[in-house]
């Protein structure tokens, strides 16, 4: 009887003793044995905060590996569901810094060999048992990954707990590797470009050892890939590409983490994500010199060089009747022109940051001096397609006149020229980003990129002069090529009488109006084959008539019409500080930094801002309307752009309540675009 009574004491002492354990002890799964694992408690007890320290401990066999709180792009981190614990509030689960890994092109973050995670498991009530029961799941990976579930049970009398110093030893050890939380919002910045898909972050006021590596991560299903990264002066500028498998990523008024570690230390910062743009400053710059390939190409199919590809077009239909050699020698002289005369805009904006004056893409029609040039020189090449220079003026003009739009070389050459002068009013996609890059890097650089650009530009014209047979492909000449050259010629024409309603911006309106006449005498007096003094006289009595109705057509448009298009928007003077006063007040601003002489500029301006639903919704009571006027010289708007990182128009920006740093919009503006960045700005 002794002998059972001290046996059943012995058991209920047994099961006392591993009810109240410290530790689960080391837990291996039979079906994947490369995993072991054990939770303990280090037997200290926080009674100010209710808390208790743990450990969660891993050994990984071979190459197998564990995940970080934020995986990346493949696995899955390690959790605890406490689903049948008792008088336990919640357990705050730190992480030490990972190791990176890259496998077929995926990027994550985990751990090897040996890793512990340090806990705080927070209680209610100290005199209670503390039971802690429930499941941590682990994924573990090689080249394939296993999910395991291990069933963590103990129950342990919070006031009775025992100091462990293995588990105090492993926990002092993992706890030293977890980020110090760093609560200063002042220091990092989180921007978020909903055009690019990319987040910028920003920290700094902190000194860092060499070269730090960054992590991006939240509770979010969405993962961030370090695009660039550079330092100055201890502040640390990274880009991130960033990808949800849900699809469209949204950041904005999320919380994110930021983990900034070098060698000496480890700092996580937190802080909601707001909406701004990535500058370029970290975009290497072989990417921005495919950007200007591609921006130089697509130049070729945009509004501004349509009449120029007009006179080129009539010279290819011509080819077919040229030796191969010729089209050959034609068509490098018009690449060539394109070349140089980008290598000279590059020069003149070498010349104005020496100089310390404001610089941009297009800033030379600021200048009427340049737009009275091109006054001219449109007249003259399109009145050359015509077979123009009848009327009578000494042959010293006519030679000089026939020749700057002839069939030689030189004047394949100044086409070119030509072309590119005539695009420098346009933006495209990609363009703005390698010019913007080129406006604000190094001399190498900046003719690099604008070598880049004249290339892209170039590409139509060297493709021909590389493969000359390609002209065989076009309709062969005929009667109609009159009609065609015609109707280019026409096109150059209202190029011209676009240029010319440009100078009403620096001239008074009499001097318009004699330009007006001028063209118009000299164009009427060649269609209608005048000849002799009294059909100058004619041409320039029609031509006064014709200049009439320009300008009274023009002068009666504008009282209606803002710009040539129907515009009762209420627009607002560009104003920084007013801006910042709208988005306090709660109202959401649409800024259009524009000119006259800009077409993007207009074509935004018909096809979105001034069709619904852009354009009701920007007459509703909470949307303000500001414009910038970059048309002449403007410092206020010249230093507004630049401070976006912006060297050129349009540009458009959409601030608000949750966007107070603004969303910039694309150069082509979309209604999708537009009304997004409306709806992230205003929170609606």
């Amino acid at each position: 009887m002794k002998t059972i009574k001290a046996l059943f004491v012995t058991c209920l002492l047994f099961i006392s003793t591993s009810i109240s354990a410290q530790t689960t002890g080391w837990l291996q799964d039979p079906s994947h044995p490369p995993i072991q694992l054990r939770f303990m408690l280090t037997g200290q007890v926080d009674k100010t905060t209710n808390t208790v320290p743990a450990v969660l401990e891993v050994k990984l066999s071979g190459d197998w590996k564990t995940y970080w709180r934020s995986p990346g792009e493949g696995g899955i981190a390690p959790s605890i569901g406490w689903q049948d614990s008792s008088n336990l509030v919640n357990s705050d689960w730190q992480w030490p810094v990972p190791k990176h890994f890259s496998l077929l092109g995926l990027e994550t973050y985990g751990y090897t060999d040996t890793v512990s995670f340090p806990m705080q498991l927070r209680f209610e009530d100290i005199d209670k048992q503390l039971v802690l029961a429930g499941t941590l799941t682990l994924s573990s990976c090689t080249t394939i990954c296993v999910l395991t579930d291990y069933d963590i049970n103990m129950s342990v009398d919070i006031s009775n707990l025992q100091a462990d110093a293995e588990a105090i030893f492993l926990y002092n050890k993992s706890i030293v590797k977890v980020p110090k939380k760093i609560d200063d919002n002042d220091a990092i910045e989180l921007l978020w470009d909903q055009e690019k898909s990319q987040l910028q972050a920003t920290v700094s006021g902190y000194n860092w050892t060499g070269t730090p590596t960054l992590l991006i991560d939240g509770d979010l299903d969405t993962s961030f890939k370090l695009a660039t990264v550079e330092q100055v002066a201890g502040t640390i500028t990274a880009v991130f590409d960033a990808s949800s498998w849900l699809g469209k990523v949204e950041l904005i008024d999320k919380p994110l983490n930021l983990t900034v570690i070098d060698s000496e230390q480890a700092l996580e910062f937190s802080t909601p994500v707001i909406a701004g743009f990535v500058t370029v400053t970290g975009e290497s710059l072989i990417g921005i010199v495919l950007f200007a390939l591609l921006g130089g190409l697509i130049l070729n199919i945009m509004p501004c060089v349509l009449p120029v590809l007009g006179m080129k077009l009539s010279t290819i239909i011509d080819a077919p009747r040229v030796e191969k050699g010729k089209i050959r020698q034609q068509f490098f002289a018009s690449a060539a022109g394109i070349i140089v005369s980008f290598w000279l805009l590059a020069s003149f904006i070498f010349v104005l940051k020496v100089s310390g004056q404001a610089i941009g893409w297009g800033i030379q029609f600021q200048s009427p001096w340049f737009i009275a040039v091109m006054v001219v020189i449109t007249a003259v090449f399109s009145l050359n397609m015509l077979g123009a220079f009848e009327f009578s003026l000494s042959s010293n003009v006519q030679t000089k006149l026939a020749t700057a739009g002839d069939d030689s070389n030189r004047g394949h050459f100044l086409q070119g020229m030509f072309a590119t002068l005539l695009a420098t009013p346009c933006s495209a996609p990609f363009l703005g980003t390698a010019v913007a890059y080129a406006l604000g890097a190094d001399t190498l650089s900046l003719f690099v990129i604008f070598t880049a650009l004249a290339i892209g530009m170039a590409l139509p014209w060297l493709l021909v002069a590389t493969f000359p047979s390609l002209v065989s492909l076009l309709p062969k000449p005929g009667r109609w090529m009159g009609s065609v050259k015609t109707v280019f010629a026409g096109l150059l024409m209202l190029t011209c009488l676009w240029l010319v309603t440009l100078l009403s911006s620096f001239l008074p309106t009499i001097a318009i109006y004699g330009i007006l006449v001028l063209i118009c005498a000299v164009f009427l007096g060649y269609m209608v084959k005048l000849k002799g003094k009294r059909a100058v006289l004619i041409s320039i009595s029609v031509g006064l008539i014709l200049g009439s109705i320009v300008m009274l057509a023009a002068s009666l448009t504008t009282s209606k019409w803002s710009n040539g298009l129907p515009d009762d928007l209420v627009w607002q003077d560009l104003d920084v500080v007013s801006i910042e006063q709208q988005v306090k007040a709660g109202k959401t601003v649409f800024v259009d930094v524009t000119a006259d002489w800009c077409i993007t500029c207009k074509a935004n301006k018909i096809g979105v801002v001034l069709q619904d639903p852009v354009y009701s919704k920007l007459q509703t009571e909470n949307m303000v309307t500001m414009k910038g006027d970059w048309t002449v010289r403007s410092e206020k708007v010249t230093d507004y752009l630049q401070n976006n990182g912006r060297f050129g128009v349009p540009f458009n920006i959409v601030y608000g309540p949750k966007a107070p740093n603004g969303i910039p919009l694309p150069v082509i503006l979309t209604d999708d675009a537009v009304m997004n960045a409306i709806k992230q700005a205003s929170g609606e």
